[in-house]
């Protein structure tokens, strides 16, 4: 995705993913009193919640949950929360540091289920000719993220930590780290997949970190709404956590299918949604349960990576909505 604003999404031809549909038999689970609009906020376009999003729709997942869903895509996961914060959205793919920060300044929002634990296909990456050979190498350097608040940023802050090294993180937007690398613009990035895995196939970088051997298990990302959805709106919310289940479940058991959605949604070779699809999609949790001890965990990661001003992993999660049985 390109920088500039926010792009909505109303079922983009169903991605022509009907096609991989074709012969599925689903099932039809109980529909709400009447449809009601939700409003899913999407981090960045070729991101795993994005393609798990718009195969719900296209997979009528939503429609059978009595939902009218409206997908608009963001250009960071910081962005994202803040229009979850600002009311713009309903729902969106979240961050434990978010819903931690975000509480202690009067943000009501809470993390409601598992999306993975594991920050899969997510690498600080380099050129191939760099210089750059390891984290440490990074001392005064700039590395790319896509902004503030996102999941790019807690990896650069936890990195810098961590690694007690001392760089500058620079915001350039989903679209942006790629170019800027290449560019020169920036001595690394903090790449997510399946771009990581696009990079590394052509040839364009190598990895100096893999952040998902290098970070233990934890509550990595979690779907997240406000308390106002959570207390007021429990259908609702149900049904969008079906929808997206279902996704999953669809996914993981249609992997021919799946990768030729990856690879459209992400206009990647099918060479390329296959890594992308075995190392993120068949990671994914397949029905949203989590333990106060994985929000623990994400919350020690934090605290490494900087941010120290936090609720209690009590006010920040509700398993009330898990374990969360998919729509087929």
């Amino acid at each position: 995705m390109s920088d500039g604003i926010s792009t909505r999404v109303t079922r983009r031809g169903a991605l022509g993913l009907a096609a991989g549909a074709a012969g599925l038999a689903l099932g039809t689970p109980p529909l709400l009193a009447a449809t009601q609009k939700i409003r899913v906020g999407l981090p960045t376009k070729t991101w795993w919640p994005t393609v798990l999003a718009e195969t719900a729709v296209a997979q009528g997942l939503f429609a059978k949950a009595g939902l009218d869903p409206e997908l608009t895509i963001y250009r960071s996961g910081g962005e994202a929360f803040e229009a979850l914060a600002a009311g713009a959205t309903d729902f969106t793919i979240g961050l434990v540091s978010q819903q931690g920060t975000g509480r202690k300044r009067g943000i009501m929002t809470k993390i409601v289920a598992l999306g993975v634990e594991a920050n899969t296909g997510w690498k600080l990456m380099v050129k191939p000719t760099s210089p750059i050979k390891s984290v440490a190498d990074l001392a005064g350097k700039k590395v790319g993220i896509t902004a503030a608040g996102s999941l790019s940023d807690f990896m650069a802050l936890w990195t810098r930590s961590n690694s007690k090294v001392d760089f500058t993180s620079v915001p350039l937007g989903g679209g942006g780290l790629v170019p800027n690398l290449m560019s020169g613009n920036v001595d690394a990035a903090v790449v997510y997949s399946p771009l990581s895995f696009q990079m590394i196939q052509n040839g364009q970088a190598r990895e100096i970190l893999d952040y998902a051997k290098a970070i233990p298990p934890h509550l990595a990302s979690g779907w997240a709404t406000t308390d106002k959805i959570i207390n007021e709106r429990k259908d609702l919310l149900r049904g969008a956590l079906q929808a997206m289940y279902g996704a999953v479940a669809y996914m993981q058991s249609n992997p021919a299918a799946a990768i030729r959605i990856i690879a459209e949604a992400n206009s990647v070779p099918e060479a390329i949604a296959k890594q992308e699809y075995e190392e993120t999609f068949l990671k994914l949790s397949k029905d949203g349960r989590f333990t106060l001890e994985q929000t623990k965990v994400a919350m020690e990661l934090a605290r490494i990576g900087g941010f120290d001003n936090l609720a209690p992993a009590e006010e920040i999660v509700t398993m009330d909505f898990t374990p969360v049985s998919p729509s087929a």
